[in-house]
């Protein structure tokens, strides 16, 4: 199985597009951002993880 992990850099307007592709506000995932756990966190990991993942064979 291969995993994946978060970008080092992320592209710009990357907010926007996860916010859109969830069907959230873009202040919303701000605010998961700082609070750090939750659903929504987890949700928006998730989204960033499968759009700009770096795969490891491992």
């Amino acid at each position: 199985m291969r995993k994946a992990e978060l970008p080092d850099f992320l592209p710009h307007g990357w907010k926007k597009e996860v916010a859109m592709a969830l069907g959230i506000h873009i202040n919303t995932v701000t605010n998961a951002l700082k609070v750090r756990k939750g659903n929504t966190y987890e949700k928006i990991k998730q989204a960033v993880i499968l759009k700009w993942g770096k795969e490891n064979d491992e």
